[in-house]
């Protein structure tokens, strides 16, 4: 007892309540709380359980947690009779609008203002980012304020602390732990500046830029750059004062602290993609990096848990689909069947990989499901200890504040979660919570549980029965006489009961009025009658519900497994296929090289690689006899915009050459999978033509399966998008764009001349800096970088354009500079200089039949290609249209028509002179040995539209394939079939519906240039 006492005495003077330096007016509060919390089951943390413990609270912390210990002389001793007692729960992601019990400013994307703004607008105010989306200097214990209604909403659901931040912008600053109790930040905050917020969503900025997600990584890359930079260029100023003054940025400051400090950055995910694309921000910085989910990360489990990260996981679950209407039931997709059926299986499946997760209540329509939500979690097989760790210890590591919360220990805060059951028992209530100390009771269990069977003696004359049932703190009654009901209630409030029993059987019409002091065994009620006399009525109970055991929970049936599909929607596969031995027997071979076309030969493919062309060709493990079929060389299609998710242009600034397409792949796409059914191998992604100077391209292979890095062709140059003509100058998008530079054809020349000037001496100035340490440190441009890559042709242009003014202006524009354009895309006047172009050294990928559909294009002419190729130009198709590149073979053929263009040269359009474009042609283009095995199998002559794709192979891979697609169209439709009736199962049984409205994926063309990033980024 003594060694027990001493422990107390060194506790009250080492834990004690907060110490302020807030000046006191008026007496000082000494009031102390010594509280045993006793008789309960207790859990101070996951996969630990302490029965008939004792829990020791002194003022606001904890001072020790045992099985029957001993109670301290002067403890206000708390009998919990049996209840559970957990760790408060923590949400590791608030936002702070919310705790103030209001919504953060709706964003109004820049291009739905009224205003008129150029790129530079708003100007900054202070030595702050220059974009207002920019503001990691910003701290959410500046503008914190927890009102008393917000605590209270969260104490409902058990949470009694949280990491609250801004959640605004791109760097969105830093959290703070808070407890959750009404009060300012000074009264609130456990930990300050736990961990930074990042969103590819700029929110309420009025920043135009960035417009889409490419635009917000290339910002956040920048970012991280200029933070280093600014860290290098001070240390520099204050060895050598001499050199220029470096400007002051508080942005830069505190982003370079935070990475100096290790800080960790929780990073908003909009998918499980970009868990992927930050995980690449991180890496080329680095810093460390956790996330808030989706709940949809089950669909690329495999990706997600490559590096087993840290995911804050959202607790809303999807609706039921509404199928139950035949005639909208089609705008349902079988993806959102999917993620309905599955959605809840995420936390366990997140889990089992071995990724720590917490639960926020960040984006819950309702909070008070959380625990429901969590519920049906532990129902979809999370062990109930993750699930309770997801909510304390996890959440609270997150938060910054493990060694204070998310334990019942010694020293910890007292902060409680008093239950009366079990927690994750679907009947379980929260009856208290303490917070800091200091209890608050939501649903006090009575002293009193008056359920039982009762004689009532008497009521007008008459010996009733009484069934009171329900629940203890709010049971019901039945009342009857001689086994007749009589309309009754009852109600318990306050230590004593009320009840009406209507009396009209019993000779007297009305309804009687009784109350009573609850008691367990006998209760002597006061009753008014109908007549206004009154009676004095005694309630004897006879037993318990006899017989009656509790309610067992139902028995789910057994259910169907995750389908193990990547992409996890339709045609998606099990596995990726493997590269195939097969010799393709006797067909018309289109080698699109030296040899031309071959009749009644062999095609021979191993290892990925093409083994052999010819005839008696043998060895293959699988033999496909093609008679009368045609086999070419995989389509590449120059010009597309499939498989890029949130915009695909950055229009708001003339140069963008820092973006990237290859940042935002959309693996997912099922264009990937349509455009293989029409021979294509391989795509470039380009940039819109909103900018003379846009974004870097990315070329991919087919690869349908894989994630947004393994579509990647890494072997193909560098390219980057530029544009001319009536786009860049912005003279169709209406007359509120008339600020940004340029607004002419001749403005977009000086601002292309003018950069590339910049890129020459950026260029110097840098290898001058890596020579003399001595010097400034110079600034890494993203921008800059890429026109350098240019500058120096490493990077090649594909320039959107049409007029041959401006594409010959653009060629002696680089001539100036020492380098080549290296393609024209769309180029319908490329006919009139085509020759210019030969001697110049550029390629051409053009249209075959598009025209009239703006000013500038009215002088094309179906005779285009082959005139640029008899001119001596590579001559290629491209479709710029998600549905087109399905046909670029017939494309292809309208040059045989209209410009007498060779069969077989023809054929090269979409083959090795696309591959030439790409700077590719000594891996891919053509069926020679050694080549990637690109490879199509025809049922007719390719030329023509009477011909359709047998089979398509991408590095000797069969990735499409007439056969297989039957198979999983019929397996596609199966699992739909199941799903639309688990779905009206659910309906019927009062689901909450979701209505029947199908998310069609956006398909992008060059011209689009809507905001992909102010507010949801939907």
């Amino acid at each position: 007892m003594l060694r027990f006492a001493l422990l107390l005495l060194v506790a009250s003077t080492t834990v004690v309540a907060q110490v302020t330096t807030t000046a006191i007016d008026g007496l000082r509060d000494k009031r102390h709380r010594f509280r045993a919390y006793v008789n309960c089951t207790a859990v101070p943390e996951p996969g630990v359980r302490i029965d008939n413990a004792v829990i020791i609270v002194r003022n606001d912390r904890i001072v020790s947690i045992g099985a029957k210990a001993p109670i301290p002389a002067g403890a206000d001793v708390r009998d919990l009779k049996g209840a559970w007692v957990y760790a408060g729960f923590v949400d590791p992601y608030v936002d702070v609008a919310a705790l103030a019990g209001g919504k953060s400013e709706a964003p109004t994307p820049p291009w739905a203002s009224e205003e008129d703004e150029g790129p530079g607008t708003p100007p900054a105010k202070g030595a702050r980012h220059w974009n207002q989306a920019i503001h990691p200097e910003h701290r959410t214990s500046l503008q914190l304020q927890i009102t008393a209604d917000a605590a209270k909403s969260f104490a409902k659901l058990g949470i009694t602390a949280a990491a609250a931040g801004a959640h605004d912008g791109i760097f969105q600053g830093t959290s703070a732990a808070v407890l959750l109790r009404a009060g300012t930040a000074a009264t609130t905050v456990i930990e300050d500046n736990v961990y930074h917020g990042l969103s590819f969503l700029k929110g309420t900025s009025k920043t135009p830029y960035p417009s889409s997600q490419m635009g917000s990584i290339a910002l956040i890359r920048q970012a991280f750059s200029d933070a280093d930079w600014y860290g290098r260029a001070k240390a520099a100023v204050a060895r050598n004062p001499k050199l220029p003054v470096v400007e002051t940025n508080v942005a830069h400051e505190a982003l370079r602290a935070a990475l100096d400090a290790k800080k960790t950055f929780v990073a908003h995910t909009q998918d499980e993609h970009d868990i992927l694309r930050w995980q690449l921000i991180a890496k080329e910085f680095p810093f460390e990096i956790a996330y808030r989910g989706t709940g949809s990360e089950y669909r690329r489990l495999a990706m997600v848990a490559t590096t087993k990260p840290t995911i804050i996981l959202p607790l809303q679950l999807p609706e039921v689909p509404d199928v139950s209407d035949i005639s909208s039931a089609h705008r349902v997709g079988l993806e959102e069947l999917i993620h309905w059926y599955w959605a809840a299986d995420n936390a366990r499946l997140l889990d089992s990989a071995g990724c720590r997760i917490a639960f926020t209540t960040d984006g819950l329509k309702d909070r008070s499901t959380y625990l429901s939500a969590i519920r049906t979690f532990i129902e979809r097989g999370l062990p109930r200890e993750r699930a309770l760790a997801a909510m304390t210890t996890h959440a609270a590591s997150i938060a910054g504040i493990a060694d204070r919360c998310g334990k019942i220990a010694g020293g910890y805060v007292a902060n409680l979660v008093i239950t009366d059951g079990e927690l994750f028992d679907e009947k379980t209530a929260i009856r208290s919570v303490v917070v800091a100390g200091d209890e608050h009771m939501l649903a006090p269990k009575p002293d009193v549980d008056i359920r039982g069977n009762w004689t009532v003696a008497a009521v007008a004359g008459k010996t009733l029965r009484a069934r009171i049932s329900g629940e203890e703190e709010q049971p019901s009654a039945e009342f009857t006489s001689d086994s007749i009901a009589l309309g009754s209630t009852l109600n318990v409030d306050n230590g004593r009961i009320s009840f009406t029993i209507r009396v009209d059987t019993l000779g007297m019409k009305g309804v009687a009025r009784g109350t009573a002091v609850l008691d367990s065994i006998l209760m002597q009620a006061t009753v008014v009658l109908p007549d206004g006399s009154t009676t004095s009525v005694v309630f004897r109970r006879d037993s318990a519900l006899a017989g009656e055991q509790p309610a067992k929970p139902a028995v789910a049936g057994a259910r169907r497994g995750l389908p193990n599909w990547l992409p996890l929607g339709p045609y998606g596969r099990s596995a990726m296929p493997a590269q195939e031995s097969v010799l393709l027997r006797n067909a018309t071979v289109w080698t699109c090289a030296s040899d031309g076309v071959l009749q009644n030969a062999d095609v021979l493919i191993q290892g990925g690689k093409i083994a052999g062309v010819g005839k008696g060709l043998g060895g293959a493990s699988t033999t496909i006899d093609a008679t009368g079929m045609h086999v070419t060389p995989g389509i590449i299609d120059e010009h597309s915009h499939i498989a890029i998710a949130r915009g695909v242009n950055e229009g708001t600034h003339a140069v963008t050459t820092e973006v990237r397409i290859g940042d935002v792949l959309d693996p997912d796409d099922v264009n990937i999978y349509r455009q293989l059914s029409g021979g294509v191998t391989g795509t470039h992604l380009l940039h819109g033509s909103a900018n003379p100077m846009g974004g870097q391209l990315q070329m991919i292979k087919m690869r349908w399966g894989s994630d947004a890095e393994g579509l990647k062709c890494r072997e193909a140059a560098p390219t980057v998008k530029f544009a001319l003509g009536e786009n860049v100058k912005q003279s169709n998008w209406g007359d509120r764009f008339t600020v940004r530079y340029p607004q002419t054809r001749m403005g977009v020349e000086q601002i292309m001349r003018d950069a590339f000037r910049a890129a020459v001496e950026y260029d110097r100035d840098m290898k001058a800096a890596a020579t003399d340490p001595s010097k400034m440190p110079v600034r890494r441009d993203l921008q800059l970088d890429a026109l350098v890559e240019i500058v120096n042709s490493i990077r090649k242009i594909h320039c959107h354009s049409y007029v041959q003014s401006e594409i010959l202006m653009l060629m002696r524009l680089c001539e100036e500079f020492g380098f080549r354009v290296h393609n024209f895309t769309h180029i319908l006047e490329g006919y009139k200089v085509a020759s210019e172009m030969a001697k110049h050294g550029a390629t051409a990928s053009s249209f075959a039949d598009w025209w009239a559909y703006k000013m500038e294009v009215y002088d094309a002419i179906p005779e285009n290609p082959a005139i640029m190729h008899e001119q001596g130009v590579t001559v290629g198709v491209n479709s710029d249209d998600a549905e087109m590149a399905r046909r670029l073979n017939q494309e292809s053929a309208k040059s045989v028509k209209y410009g007498n263009v060779t069969e077989a040269d023809a054929m090269k359009f979409p083959t090795i002179n696309a591959a030439k474009q790409m700077v590719l042609s000594d891996r891919t283009g053509s069926l020679e040995v050694g080549k990637d095995a690109d490879v199509v199998l025809w049922t007719g002559n390719p030329l023509s539209n009477m011909s359709r794709v047998q089979s398509t192979w991408v590095e000797g891979r069969r990735q499409f394939d007439r056969d297989e697609d039957a198979l999983m169209r019929q397996r596609d439709a199966e699992l739909r079939r199941f799903l639309e009736q688990e779905a009206m199962q659910s309906i019927g049984k009062g689901a909450a519906k979701a209505p029947a409205a199908k998310r069609v994926p956006r398909e992008y063309h060059c011209e689009d240039i809507d905001d992909q990033v102010a507010g949801t980024g939907n």
